[in-house]
């Protein structure tokens, strides 16, 4: 039948989303010690960015993500860590506080954490596809996020649909559980990779 013909859409898709779980399965394992979800996280864009690319040895290619990108991955997550926590902790106090300006100061604080989670989304997706130092990098996914606003906010919607669906609905968390996190990253990298393509011929 040609619904099962290897090469037809149904297979490829199927392929693709068996890989994805099984991705999803080696991130969410070795997230279990938190201060290895930067690390985790960077492998996993990568593996899923080979997967994109034609690559389905998904497993090794996340091995060899995790030993390109631990360093920087783990510095991401802590420093996002430390700076989500700091956010979280002001809007606390000065819901409960009495100054003046603290509606303001939320405000401020709020569009900052805002900022954050935006660069957050280019930071890994940056990352595997240009080298270069960190503090590129990072000042590279800034701009992603503010010069291409709108593919921002699609990939957003993404992660936001994501979020939803794990929230709302009991029969549906399962499904994220086991491979909706990696899905949501694989999708992202197909939106961004329209833009990534810019900058990869103009360094060719």
């Amino acid at each position: 039948m040609k619904l099962f013909d290897y090469e037809g859409g149904f297979m490829k898709t199927a392929t693709i989303l068996s890989r994805l779980t099984l991705l999803n399965l080696l991130w969410l394992a070795c997230c279990i010690p938190l201060v290895t979800v930067g690390a985790a996280t960077a492998a996993q864009h990568h593996s899923a960015a080979c997967l994109m690319n034609g690559d389905i040895h998904t497993a090794r290619n996340f091995r060899a993500g995790w030993k390109l990108y631990w360093k920087k991955g783990t510095v991401v997550w802590l420093f996002s860590a430390v700076l989500g926590t700091a956010f979280a902790m002001a809007c606390y106090m000065l819901n409960y506080s009495d100054m003046p300006s603290g509606r303001v100061l939320m405000i401020i604080a709020g569009i900052a954490f805002l900022t954050l989670v935006l660069v957050l989304m280019w930071v890994y997706p940056v990352m595997v596809n240009f080298s270069g130092k960190l503090t590129e990098i990072t000042f590279n996914a800034f701009i992603f996020a503010f010069m291409y606003a709108p593919v921002t906010l699609i990939a957003a919607v993404f992660y936001g649909i994501a979020g939803f669906l794990f929230i709302r609905f009991l029969a549906t968390r399962l499904l994220v559980i086991l491979f909706g996190p990696t899905v949501v990253v694989y999708c992202t990298l197909v939106l961004f990779e329209k833009v990534f393509q810019k900058y990869k011929k103009k360094g060719s």
